[in-house]
């Protein structure tokens, strides 16, 4: 009874610690152990999505590094590992770099908190999704990831809202299979559907959230290097996303939900890449929407947003083609192969 009490009570005490010195615990164990190694470059909407809060606690606890001199600021956005601004800096995958792989071979453990694991599983069903039809155990993902059904079954239901997951008939976890075919379909619904949703939520948008839209394009579009594969889902996810968020009809966001499966095949593309082809064309025809919506020139932003959509189903459809002939990755435990159908 005594050992109890003094288990709920380390637990009481561990959830009274602020999130922002959890997060900045969780970064400085993987500068140490060397799994965040000098000049990695750190910045806040990756860690923010990682550990799925927000952009303010994420500023905390790199303010925290930073006053532990733990991390750097340099000539550039964000802070670079290490105490030496002078280190080229190096982007990359800040999901698989805060997870430990030394336990049952490259099976990802956490090393903080359960939120972090989504990131990851969202990245290996994604590399697995031309692939498919696959169905997802939940039983071995609990397993894998050492985390509850109730979890898994949380992680599993926000992946459904990014259409990259769905049920089967039998109300079974699957990861879906994209033809050519499907990949046109999808856009042709979007075509039709995002532009209605942007003409009823476009003026519902605050100005300071198209301006900051504005200036992160206009600072990509300033840059001489390609958009970073993360730069890019991030200006995806804001514009056909959280713009549309203010439409009212419910059932329209959900087949646009259903149809996100597509912005998928080009993050994987980007994955396997390690950069983002066309970033340049992308921000281009980002740009010139926000700016018709800054304008208050709501029509002709829908009008470009449907001519964006024209072109990126064009380009999702020879990236398909680029993935198809790719070797299968090897599948982890939890997906499985088999033709399901799809309510």
């Amino acid at each position: 009874m005594l050992l109890r009490l003094k288990a709920e009570r380390r637990i009481l005490n561990l959830s009274l610690i602020p999130r922002y010195i959890s997060i900045s615990k969780a970064v400085e164990d993987a500068i140490q152990i060397g799994r965040l190694k000098p000049g990695w470059v750190l910045t806040e909407e990756p860690l923010a999505r990682h550990f799925n809060t927000s952009r303010t606690t994420i500023r905390k606890a790199l303010s925290a590094l930073h006053d532990a001199n733990r991390i750097t600021r340099f000539d550039g956005r964000g802070f670079l590992v290490g105490s030496d601004s002078s280190v080229n800096p190096h982007r990359g995958s800040i999901e698989r770099a805060l997870f430990d792989a030394t336990s049952n071979g490259s099976v990802p453990r956490a090393v903080s908190n359960p939120d972090q694991i989504l990131p990851v599983l969202r990245e290996e069903l994604i590399r697995a999704l031309p692939f498919g039809p696959l169905q997802i155990s939940e039983a071995k993902l609990t397993e894998q990831f050492s985390v509850s059904r109730s979890v898994v079954r949380d992680m599993l239901s926000q992946l459904r809202n990014s259409g990259i997951v769905q049920k089967n008939e039998r109300s079974k976890w699957v990861l879906p299979v994209l033809t050519a075919s499907d990949v046109r379909n999808h856009y042709q619904l979007r075509i039709l559907l995002e532009p209605v949703a942007l003409a009823e939520s476009g003026p519902l948008l605050a100005d300071a959230q198209i301006e900051l839209a504005l200036a992160r394009l206009a600072n990509l579009n300033g840059q001489k290097a390609e958009p970073s594969s993360e730069e890019i889902s991030e200006l995806e996810n804001a514009l056909h996303v959280r713009a549309l968020a203010g439409c009212t009809n419910d059932h329209l966001l959900k087949t646009l939900q259903k149809s996100r499966l597509v912005l998928a095949i080009n993050e994987m593309f980007r994955l396997i890449l390690g950069r983002s082809p066309d970033g340049k064309r992308l921000i281009q025809e980002h740009l010139v929407i926000y700016e018709a919506l800054a304008r208050k020139d709501f029509r002709t932003a829908c009008e470009l947003l449907a001519i964006h959509l024209s072109g990126a189903s064009e380009r999702t459809s020879k990236r398909l083609q680029t993935l198809s002939v790719l070797q299968p990755p090897a599948l982890p435990e939890y997906l499985s192969p088999g033709a399901l159908t799809i309510n």
